[in-house]
């Protein structure tokens, strides 16, 4: 098994078509097959399966391709971090978990005038990959999203890791809606109400912890929709009726522009985003900057 295999792989997944993925990797549709099937034969597992539309991943092909997109994305941060550049300036890598309120405070770091010239990576990732890349110089900062009662077992990893660890701030999960779904009206939302619609995941992120909290556990009687971007599910939140999603507060500006509203729920488990670092050492400039955006952004969100 290569990278080059695991990208073959993803794109497959993603175009729903070997035909298709071939044609965008550039090659033959009889080498790709036959690479997917090597791969399917070293891994011992069928990763796609036929059907009406072309293909489809399987539920281990699914278990596979997330931990495939994690490595090609960690690839591509060292080739970012520590590949051959031409321009000088500002260097700063970021990962963090899928927050709005987080890429919002990086795009307004990015904005913001009289920046240097700058080479830049954000990433949104699981826990595990943000100690992991912070760790490894993959990355210069992290912000971890961990269950506040489990607190200890974060201090602990940071330990193992030789990070250090602050957090940003302790909040409970809150249920994301449109606007004109059937519990937009309520106050507060019942929990035992949410199992009458589809809840959006990110699929390609695995949990925190092994067992999750009632508040979030998975899969009302309509299922979960799986998504693997940010963008994706306030797509979904729009255009299919009843969904929702578990998330932390969303900037007000976010929830305007996406036609969207954020409800609590007296169920919800607290967590605590924690910004994660290599020690010792100063911080630069850019990385007390983007932490200053991010502050303002929380700033904003505990008081509304």
């Amino acid at each position: 098994m290569n990278l080059q295999q695991l990208r073959y792989a993803v794109e497959v997944a993603k175009t729903g078509s070997i035909t298709a993925a071939a044609k965008n990797l550039y090659m033959g549709q009889p080498n790709l097959s036959k690479s997917i099937r090597e791969l399917e034969a070293e891994l011992g597992i069928t990763l796609f399966e036929r059907t009406a539309r072309g293909v489809a991943p399987t539920k281990n092909g699914e278990d596979f391709l997330g931990y495939a997109r994690s490595i090609i994305a960690q690839m591509e941060s060292l080739e970012t971090m520590f590949g051959p550049h031409t321009e000088t300036g500002t260097q700063l890598s970021v990962c963090a978990p899928r927050a709005s309120y987080v890429a919002q405070a990086f795009s307004r770091y990015l904005g913001a005038e009289g920046r240097a010239p700058l080479q830049v990576q954000y990433r949104e990732t699981s826990a595990a990959a943000v100690i992991s890349d912070v760790a490894s110089g993959t990355a210069n900062l992290g912000v971890v999203r961990w269950q506040a009662e489990h607190a200890a077992t974060l201090d602990n990893l940071l330990r193992e890791n030789a990070l250090s660890g602050e957090v940003l701030w302790e909040f409970s999960m809150v249920v994301l809606l449109h606007e004109r779904h059937p519990l937009a009206a309520l106050g507060d939302i019942p929990y035992h109400l949410l199992g009458d619609y589809p809840e959006i995941v990110h699929g390609d992120l695995t949990p925190v912890l092994p067992a999750e909290q009632p508040a979030q556990a998975a899969g009302g009687r309509q299922g979960r929709i799986a998504v693997f971007d940010r963008g994706g599910q306030f797509d979904i939140l729009r255009n299919v009726p009843g969904s929702y999603m578990w998330v932390s507060p969303v900037p007000f500006e976010i929830l305007a522009q996406q036609e969207l509203v954020q409800k609590p729920c007296r169920s919800a488990s607290r967590y605590r985003d924690v910004l994660v670092r290599r020690r010792p050492g100063a911080l630069s400039a850019a990385e007390v900057a983007f932490i200053n955006e991010l502050r303002r952004e929380i700033a904003g969100l505990v008081q509304t």
